[in-house]
C-alpha cells in the first residue's frame, strides 16, 4: 500500500515542488532547446535562417535572465557572434570580449540601463540587410535596456517608474506608458537594427504571454501611443506628479514609424511551464492536482485571502480528493499604502495565513521564480494554518501587518520566509496550496 504524504512533511513537499518548477524555468535550457547552428545557418525553433558570406551576427540580451541566456547562446553560436550588448542585473564573467556588459537597474532603470541602450544603438547603426540581430529578451528588460525620447533624463524615468510601481496599476498599463517614452520599446530595437533581420528569443514574465508586453515589446512592431499613455496617467491621478519633461514628451504628437523587417519572435518559456512542472511533481508525491488559474492577477492580499478561503472550504466540506494540491500561476500587484517591508508573494501568503487561521493540515507556498520578492532577500513564503496564531503569540497583529505592507518582519519571525536567492530567470509567480 502506497503511503500518503503527511502534513508533517509539508515543507519538504513544497521544496521539491519549487525545485521542479524552477528547473522548468531555467533560462539556459530554454535557449539551448530551440537554438542551433547548422551547415544551413541558424536554426531557431522551426525556422532556419541562412547566412550569406560576410553576414554578421549581433546579439543584444537584456533582462533578469540575460546572463544565463547569453551563456547558452555563446555556447551554441561560439565565434559567430561578432559583437553584442548585454544589460544584466549583475556583471557576467568569462564572456567573449566582443560583448559589452552593462550592470543595469531593476525595477528602476539606472545609468547602466541608458548606457546599454546607447551602446545597442551604436552597435546596430551600420547593420546591413545580410546581417542578423539575435535578441534575448526576459523579464525586467523594460528597465534594464532603455533609450528614452530626447529631453527625458534618467531621474525623470526613475521618478515616473517609482510612481508606477507603487500605484497598483496592472503591468500592461505600466508598459503602455513606458513604451510611449522609449526608442527601444514597442519594436524600437528592431527598428534600430533595420534593415537587418531580427530573431528574438523571449522568456515571458507577463500573464497571458502577450509579446508586446514582455519587456515592453522591443522586437514587436507596434505603435506606442503617447495619447494613451497620457490618458492612463491622468485617469490614475499620476499626471500632476509626473516629471515635466515626460509630460512635455507625451503632449507631443506621435512621430511617423521607421520601417523595419518583421522580426521573428519566438516564445521559449512562460509561467505555464512552471505550473505544469509543479503539478507533475505534486502528482509524483501522491497529491491530486488542480490548477485553479494559470492567469492569476489582482491585488496580492485579495488573491491570497480568496485562495485561503477556497482551501479552508474544500477541507471542511471534504469535496476534494485528499491529499490535494491546488496551483495558481501568474503575477499579482500591490498597492502600497503603508511604510512596511514585503513583496507581493509575502502579502499573498500572509493573507492566506489569516484566512486559514487554525485550519488543520493545510499549507500554502507563494514565490517569485526570479527569487526576489519586492525589495527583500526572500522569494516568497510558506505558511500553514498555524502561522497566524504563532505570529500573534510573538506580538504581531497579522491584519495590521498586511494593511501596512509589512509582511516581511512577521513572516521572518515565524520562520515562514522562502529564500532561493536570485535564480537567473523570471517566469512570474507560483502559488501552491496543499490539503492533507
Amino acid at each position: 500500500m502506497i503511503e500518503l504524504p503527511r502534513f508533517d512533511d509539508h515543507k519538504k513537499h513544497l521544496q521539491l515542488i519549487s525545485l521542479q518548477a524552477l528547473e522548468a524555468a531555467d533560462a539556459h535550457r530554454a535557449v539551448r532547446e530551440p537554438l542551433h547552428l547548422s551547415s544551413e545557418g541558424i536554426e531557431a525553433g522551426t525556422h532556419t535562417l541562412g547566412l550569406n558570406p560576410g553576414a554578421r551576427i549581433y546579439m543584444v540580451a537584456f533582462g533578469k535572465a540575460a546572463p544565463a541566456m547569453t551563456r547558452a547562446a555563446v555556447e551554441i553560436l561560439q565565434n559567430q557572434i561578432v559583437a553584442g550588448v548585454i544589460a544584466a542585473p549583475h556583471h557576467i564573467d568569462d564572456l567573449p570580449p566582443s560583448l559589452q556588459i552593462y550592470q543595469a537597474g531593476h525595477p528602476l532603470p539606472n545609468a547602466g540601463s541608458l548606457a546599454a541602450g546607447r551602446a545597442a544603438e551604436l552597435l546596430l547603426e551600420n547593420a546591413t540587410a545580410d546581417d542578423l540581430l539575435l535578441a534575448l529578451v526576459s523579464g525586467g528588460g523594460s528597465a534594464m535596456l532603455e533609450l528614452p525620447l530626447p529631453g527625458i533624463e534618467l531621474e525623470d524615468l526613475r521618478l515616473l517608474n517609482t510612481l508606477l510601481i507603487q500605484s497598483g496599476l496592472p503591468i500592461h498599463k505600466i508598459n503602455t506608458i513606458r513604451r510611449a517614452l522609449s526608442r527601444i520599446k514597442s519594436g524600437g530595437l528592431a527598428r534600430l537594427a533595420a534593415p537587418a533581420r531580427v530573431v528574438s528569443l523571449i522568456l515571458s514574465d507577463v500573464v497571458g504571454d502577450r509579446l508586446s508586453a514582455i519587456a515592453s515589446g522591443p522586437t514587436v512592431l507596434k505603435r506606442a501611443s503617447r495619447t494613451e499613455a497620457r490618458h492612463i496617467l491622468q485617469e490614475s491621478g499620476l499626471w500632476t506628479e509626473t516629471p515635466a519633461a515626460i509630460r512635455f514628451a507625451l503632449d507631443r504628437p506621435d512621430p511617423p514609424l521607421e520601417k523595419a523587417r518583421r522580426p521573428m519572435n519566438i516564445l521559449i518559456g512562460n509561467n505555464a511551464r512552471v505550473v505544469h512542472a509543479a503539478g507533475q511533481q505534486a502528482h509524483a508525491l501522491g497529491f491530486s492536482v488542480k490548477t485553479v488559474t494559470a492567469k492569476m492577477q489582482g491585488e496580492a492580499s485579495e488573491v491570497g485571502a480568496r485562495f485561503g478561503l477556497q482551501i479552508k472550504n474544500l477541507r471542511e466540506r471534504g469535496s476534494i480528493e485528499k491529499p490535494a494540491c491546488l496551483l495558481m500561476g501568474g503575477e499579482t500587484t500591490v498597492t502600497v499604502r503603508g511604510q512596511g517591508l514585503g513583496g507581493r508573494n509575502q502579502e499573498l501568503a500572509l493573507a492566506a495565513a489569516i484566512a486559514l487561521a487554525d485550519t488543520q493540515h493545510v499549507a500554502v507556498m507563494s514565490f517569485a521564480t526570479d527569487g526576489v520578492d519586492g525589495p527583500t532577500d526572500a522569494a516568497g513564503a510558506i505558511i500553514s494554518g498555524e502561522t497566524a496564531a504563532r505570529a500573534r503569540s510573538l506580538g504581531f497583529v497579522p491584519q495590521e501587518a498586511l494593511q501596512e505592507n509589512d509582511a516581511y518582519p512577521l513572516l521572518k519571525a515565524v520562520g515562514a520566509l522562502l529564500h532561493t536567492g536570485p535564480t537567473g530567470t523570471n517566469l512570474n509567480d507560483l502559488v501552491v496550496g496543499l490539503i492533507y
